[in-house]
């Protein structure tokens, strides 16, 4: 038996191994996952760190943003806006999860089997990205997280502060791939919290491109089944890749040629069952309130509630 005929049934049973792996995770007690699982960078020291976030309820609003056959002065009127400012500094804090190298005794020889698989074969699936203004670092946001007690998902933000946040920057965002993973993780945070602000667990300084969002209206296109303030993408680029020859910064712009890079992006969309990915983010615009409040100042007239809100269909 050769090698092609024998990889898809090792292919088969690492993949049960993997499901195993990740529903035996989920159900790791505290003393179990931290005898089990520790975190480690998640990029090497020269991994292209360039992110682009699509924090979107539907991925209709990504095939109009990036259809090739559309120009950008049409999309820029019809599909999207730019939110200002443009070109804010970002740091980055990127881990994932480990199997740790001095098991503690506390999980069987075949769970740690299917976690490993787990592991090994769904990288990007267990990683936690965090996206943080400069003035902050990982210490600063885990104190909030351990105040505030939980963050809702964008997904589960009512329509009210959603809206209101759609035309906003945040102090920080944090990007989980899988989101059921954010009690493991921030349970870890805060056990490594004396080594969590390791520089290896940071990327080189980025840059916010330009937040996009969805324009609320349009008199040529309906994108039926989006909720326009419920999605945006965030264009990030690492800060050396803004730099040319001469190490003189540019600015990178969104433009034609810009969004031509994603076009890719619009050939994926399943139209009759368009996917969604705001439950994987939790976005934070104050760190005075929890995500899901609007913290109005006294005498702040700027956030009056608008009753007539449109019912967007879901």
């Amino acid at each position: 038996m050769n090698n092609s005929e024998f990889q898809p049934s090792k292919t088969k049973h690492n993949m049960t191994d993997s499901n195993k792996g990740y529903t035996k995770i989920l159900s790791l007690t505290d003393e179990e996952l931290i005898g089990t699982l520790c975190l480690e960078p998640r990029y090497r020291e020269f991994d292209s760190t360039n992110n682009t976030f699509t924090n979107c309820q539907s991925d209709r609003f990504l095939a109009a943003l990036f259809d090739k056959r559309t120009s950008f002065k049409f999309k820029s009127n019809e599909i999207f806006h730019i939110v200002e400012p443009q070109h804010l500094e970002y740091e980055q804090f990127a881990v994932k999860l480990k199997l740790k190298n001095h098991l503690i005794d506390t999980v069987g020889k075949e769970d740690i089997k299917c976690i490993k698989a787990y592991l090994d074969e769904c990288n990007s699936q267990h990683c936690f990205t965090v996206l943080m203004r400069p003035d902050l670092n990982i210490s600063q946001i885990l104190s909030y997280l351990n105040e505030v007690g939980t963050l809702k998902s964008d997904r589960e933000i009512d329509d009210y502060t959603s809206r209101i946040n759609s035309e906003r920057l945040p102090r920080f965002l944090i990007a989980i791939e899988t989101p059921e993973f954010f009690r493991i993780f921030c349970k870890l945070l805060n056990f490594y919290s004396n080594t969590i602000e390791a520089k290896t667990n940071y990327t080189s300084p980025q840059k916010l491109i330009g937040k996009v969002i969805q324009r609320q209206d349009s008199k040529y296109i309906d994108i039926k089944g989006t909720i326009p303030h419920r999605n945006c993408v965030y264009f990030i680029q690492k800060n050396d890749d803004l730099k040319g020859f001469f190490k003189m910064e540019f600015n990178r712009v969104i433009d034609g040629l810009f969004l031509k890079y994603f076009t890719n992006v619009h050939k994926k969309v399943d139209y009759d069952n368009s996917a969604a990915s705001d439950d994987k983010y939790f976005t934070v615009y104050d760190m005075e309130c929890a995500n899901d409040k609007i913290n109005l100042k006294e005498n702040d007239k700027s956030f009056e509630k608008d009753p007539d809100l449109p019912k967007y269909s879901k």
